[in-house]
């Protein structure tokens, strides 16, 4: 196996992004040092385009390393990041296991120069709250920070607030528990993930749910969610619950 190997020079004409050429195998023993060093550049530069021609995974799956380093950023715009990959065998990876959707792929470096700064097809990011009366609030900044680096209009950013933040205050109050929230980008769509921890805390189906009367005092948090949303489900898990739900310009009536 032949170790990684770095080189970065400056990319002309483009501000601050750099030029980022690695070489040699990928193994999941490489993993962790490849993403620190890859986070590492994103967060020191706006713009990476990594050079990946001599790049060679030795398993499939290593390949998300390259957006595990991402994770590690404030993520797009503030960290840009595309691939060049002229290897069909090696962009195909890429595209099949869903990488190329949040990282784009360019066959050479004067291409991905000029796209780097684009808007990939999706953006992600993900945050983990403790157990206490101001998750819910934090959550909600978290939301809202990211909606206006996005450009996510206003009232899908007002309905992803009220979303988050009834869904972080039922893993506080009820399910005592930790959680884990993802936000996801695609275009003008968001979806949004709580994964609570909670195993004694039970919510029916969504295609059983029953929005309480107005007068109950309990039960108010899913029916706001569901007003907001264009659809919304749960997944049980032996440890927990996941809910989601999807959010678009119509859906919360724009």
């Amino acid at each position: 196996m032949q170790q990684l190997a770095w080189e970065t020079r400056a990319a002309p004409s483009s501000g601050d992004a750099v030029v980022v050429t690695v070489r040699g195998d990928l193994d999941r023993a490489d993993r962790e040092s490849f993403v620190h060093t890859l986070a590492d550049l994103l967060r020191a530069h706006r713009g990476v385009v990594l050079e990946a021609a001599d790049l060679r995974p030795r398993h499939a799956s290593v390949v998300h390393a390259l957006t595990e380093a991402l994770d590690r950023t404030a993520g797009w715009p503030a960290a840009c990041l595309a691939i060049v990959a002229p290897d069909p065998a090696l962009a195909a990876l890429l595209t099949g296991s869903g990488v190329a959707r949040r990282i784009p792929v360019f066959p050479d470096v004067a291409e991905a120069l000029v796209h780097l700064t684009d808007r990939p097809p999706l953006l992600r990011v993900w945050w983990r709250f403790t157990v206490d009366a101001h998750a819910p609030g934090r959550a909600r900044t978290r939301v809202r920070e990211t909606c206006t680096r996005w450009g996510v209009s206003d009232s899908v950013r007002e309905a992803a607030e009220i979303v988050v933040t009834e869904l972080v205050t039922n893993s506080v109050e009820h399910a005592t528990s930790a959680s884990v929230v993802e936000m996801e980008g695609r275009g003008p769509t968001l979806r949004m993930t709580v994964r609570d921890y909670g195993v004694g805390h039970r919510i029916p189906a969504a295609d059983t749910w029953v929005a309480p009367p107005t007068s109950s005092p309990r039960g108010r948090g899913l029916a706001m969610v569901a007003a907001v949303s264009r659809e919304w489900g749960l997944q049980r898990h032996p440890d927990g619950t996941t809910i989601w739900s999807e959010l678009d310009p119509d859906s919360v009536g724009v």
